[in-house]
């Protein structure tokens, strides 16, 4: 077996999540700093099943098997519930009124 074809261990659940968290905070009204993005995907992710896959490099079967109705609804549910989360107590000072808020 070449490096290339070398077999992983992934939780591709982190990795949809992921794709989705950039579209879920376009939608809102909220910091988007580097602490608040990581802090939406950790909540999310701790309320959604890990859904591990052994692949190839680059290897997205495993990730398209999973993407149900089902499963995106409830990865709908978990970041909603995240965003509100962190908008309402972010973990760094909020900005002052006036302020921009981080993009």
């Amino acid at each position: 077996m070449n490096e290339a074809d070398q077999l992983h261990v992934t939780n591709i659940m982190e990795e949809i999540v992921e794709a989705k968290l950039d579209i879920f905070l376009a939608q809102v009204d909220m910091c988007k700093c580097d602490m608040c993005r990581a802090d939406v995907l950790a909540f999310a992710l701790n309320k959604l099943p890990p859904k591990y896959v052994v692949s190839t490099s680059g290897d997205v079967f495993g990730r398209m098997q999973t993407t149900t109705t089902q499963m995106l609804a409830e990865i709908t549910v978990a970041l909603t519930s995240a965003v509100e989360m962190v908008k309402k107590r972010p973990r760094h000072a909020l900005p002052e009124a006036g302020q921009a808020v981080q993009q």
